[in-house]
């Protein structure tokens, strides 16, 4: 609630706005007239408020109308703009549209607006929400006029692509005029998640009714309608990212749709135009993103796709904001085929995602891969951390295209979620989409290639029995899938037959008879060291004891054949592997039925960190309370090698979503340093500096000074 919603339409609010534009701009050298009175709102053909200087004039247009009574206000704007740029031809000229939120069309047709006067260097409409000017109008009352200069103010109308709804804007008046602001910056982020987690339940529940309504009326179905729904999202996002990028009309709002419609001479099936249009994309096709087989069904029409996924979805900006429109679908595509959504089949939480990738603190040289990568949110925002750390360097471009394009790679055994995956890491731009719809398991030509596997399998039991798996593929590929070791089973009957001899022996026997008992027990002490000797040299006879383990612990196995040996030459010893990140089922890390896992990790792999997450971490992308943690390890380049550092473990008890899908604490990662992954890397700091030259020196460590914490 601002100060402005309260105050009357006619006779207070262009007023007080009137006044807060005078004390703010005044004194930065800009006169400022209400072209009303001091009882009444200005009248028609004229704008409310302008603002000038001998280079520059704002028109200043305010209206209390919300949503979609705005449109009534669209034409008058236009109007007056297009007067007083004929009055001030010689200057720049501007239009600022205040109201108390605004409205999805009005963004587009401000947006459409600024496209087509995209080569002008002037004529654009920036509207802004009640709440945004406020803090904008306060800000600049309350400080110096060499703060926040008449420049520094106008660079509020270039980047005009990002005008696409009031939380984005509100970013750009922080990143360009308040970026100091922490208080701002924190309370932008809360809005923004907020805003987000509400947008994505929503557009779940919109993407089920619109994959129902495709069955109902016979337009697609089976499996089929959630494809069309995957295909339509796609369009969208497609559209977006052009017209951000190449600064191209946007052809699938409402008014532009129909407009290509009235192009194409098709008013019944342009959409199926506008999908090959999109199919033929140079990038597209040569990616291989799309093929023959992608088709939307040959039932929809036009009017099905105008009323029921433009008009309810054109509210939602999924490109650049954090709308996961993807991920809603991917969301709904695993509640609708039928398969249980377990934590890690389906959603991992962005902000796990997100603190995994800062854990990893990868290099800009890295190969990263993800084995069992869903919708691919491990790749994009590995892919945009480390386009990130090359931002300024002299070869930029270059280094990005080649991160974006030979470093970034990913699989699923699920072809409808590799197309979705490959479908995201187009949208953020990777220029080659490197993912695969195979088994994660068995891509045994990444073997030794790989320098940082970030991934989070399936946490369920999954069947290592398959045909594609042959016996020499197990014992090849697979050093911990559940076995019984039969050498260890005959020495545990060994030892319980000599304990029962020796026991005979104290009864009352005859002497020829114990001296029988006394050659059994020289036999079987004979067999005991025979099977010892066996099992000290690992020469056991095992057989399987399930066809099934837990996905967390097979894709362990295959990350050891995945990794580098040596990552990284320059580094200390325990830190020149290949990193492995991964969310682990806790029962792999704690029941004795993985006791040889953990074996297998101690034996592989320097143990970095060991991050328990709460059990409700999963419930609002899954509904379960599966108990995870995250394991960070190094590979060792010698098996033999034993782990001198110390391990950081740590617990997060919350981690930015409540199970009520709320924004809470996050004690992963946050902006006041009070977290773990601040306390990670103090931790890793002082390790590394407790070393003599490249030996570890726990008593140096010990003596440094690091301390743990409670993050409320």
């Amino acid at each position: 609630m601002t100060k402005y919603d309260g105050l009357d339409a006619r006779r207070e609010v262009e007023q007080a706005i009137a006044r807060d534009l005078q004390s703010a701009l005044n004194k930065r050298g800009f006169s400022v007239q209400h072209n009303g009175t001091r009882d009444s709102h200005a009248p028609a053909g004229k704008p409310d408020i302008e603002i000038w200087n001998s280079n520059v004039h704002i028109n200043v247009e305010i209206t209390k109308s919300t949503k979609s009574s705005q449109d009534r206000e669209w034409q008058s704007i236009k109007d007056h703009f297009e007067i007083t740029k004929r009055n001030n031809s010689a200057k720049k000229c501007f239009v600022w549209f205040l109201s108390p939120e605004t409205y999805y069309r009005t963004i587009n047709s401000i947006k459409d607006w600024n496209f087509a006067h995209m080569n002008e260097d002037d004529q654009k409409f920036l509207p802004i929400c009640f709440s945004t000017f406020e803090l904008f109008v306060n800000k600049l009352i309350q400080s110096p006029k060499e703060q926040y200069a008449q420049e520094q103010i106008l660079t509020l109308f270039d980047n005009f692509v990002e005008f696409i709804d009031d939380e984005n804007i509100l970013r750009q008046f922080y990143e360009r005029l308040f970026s100091l602001d922490l208080n701002l910056k924190n309370e932008l982020e809360k809005k923004e998640e907020e805003r987000h987690q509400r947008v994505v339940e929503e557009l779940i529940s919109g993407f089920k009714l619109l994959e129902q309504k495709l069955r109902d009326e016979r337009i697609a179905l089976a499996s089929n309608a959630i494809k069309n729904v995957i295909y339509l999202v796609f369009i969208k996002l497609y559209e977006e990212k052009k017209e951000k990028e190449k600064q191209q009309k946007n052809r699938f709002t409402l008014t532009s749709f129909q407009e290509y419609q009235v192009n194409r001479g098709d008013t019944r099936t342009a959409i199926h135009k506008l999908f090959a249009d999109i199919k033929n994309d140079q990038e597209l096709t040569e990616s291989g993103l799309l093929g023959s087989e992608d088709e939307l069904s040959n039932r929809l029409r036009d009017n099905f796709v105008i009323e029921n996924f433009i008009k309810p979805f054109e509210q939602y900006v999924f490109f650049t904001t954090k709308v996961d429109g993807l991920g809603a679908a991917y969301e709904v595509l695993g509640q609708l085929s039928g398969k249980d959504v377990t934590v890690g089949q389906f959603f991992t939480p962005e902000k796990v995602v997100k603190f995994m990738v800062k854990l990893a603190d990868l290099h800009p040289s890295d190969i990263v891969y993800d084995p069992a990568c869903g919708t691919a949110r491990f790749l994009t925002y590995a892919m945009e951390d480390m386009v990130s750390k090359v931002k300024g360097t002299r070869n930029e471009l270059e280094s990005i295209n080649h991160i974006k394009k030979e470093q970034i790679f990913g699989t699923d055994d699920d072809p409808t979620v590799a197309k979705l995956s490959k479908m995201n890491m187009y949208i953020h731009g990777d220029g080659k989409t490197n993912i695969k719809d195979e088994d994660g398991l068995t891509q045994l030509d990444k073997d030794g290639k790989i320098d940082a596997v970030l991934t989070n399998p399936p946490l369920g039991d999954l069947n290592y029995w398959r045909s594609i798996y042959d016996d020499g593929f197990r014992k090849k590929r697979m050093e911990i899938i559940p076995k019984r070791n039969i050498t260890q089973e005959k020495l545990e009957r060994v030892i319980t037959q000599i304990s029962e001899n020796q026991e005979r022996l104290k009864t009352v026997m005859t002497p020829q008879k114990a001296k029988s008992v006394k050659r059994r027990i020289d036999e079987l002490q004979r067999k005991k060291i025979e099977l010892e000797y066996e099992i000290r040299h690992d020469n056991c006879e095992y057989s399987v004891s399930s066809k099934q383990m837990k996905g967390g612990a097979l894709f362990l196995n295959a990350c050891k054949h995945y990794l580098k040996n040596v990552r990284d030459e320059s580094e200390l010893p325990e830190w020149k592997g290949g990193k492995v990140l991964i969310i682990l089922d806790e029962g792999i890390l704690n029941t004795d039925n993985y006791k040889e896992v953990r074996n297998f990790i101690r034996k592989y792999f320097f143990i970095k960190a060991i991050i328990s997450l709460t059990s409700d971490t999963f419930v609002p992308v899954s509904n379960t309370t599966t108990k995870t943690s995250i394991l960070y390890a190094i590979k060792k380049p010698d098996p033999d090698i034993v782990q001198k550092e110390p391990i950081f473990f740590g617990h997060a008890e919350k981690v930015g979503l409540n199970t009520r899908k709320k924004v809470c604490a996050n004690h992963l990662f946050n902006s006041n340093g009070n977290d773990l992954l601040y306390k990670y890397f103090d931790f890793k700091t002082k390790v590394q500096a407790s070393y003599d030259g490249l030996i570890f020196n726990q008593e140096k460590f010990l003596q440094s000074s690091f301390s743990g914490g409670h993050f409320e």
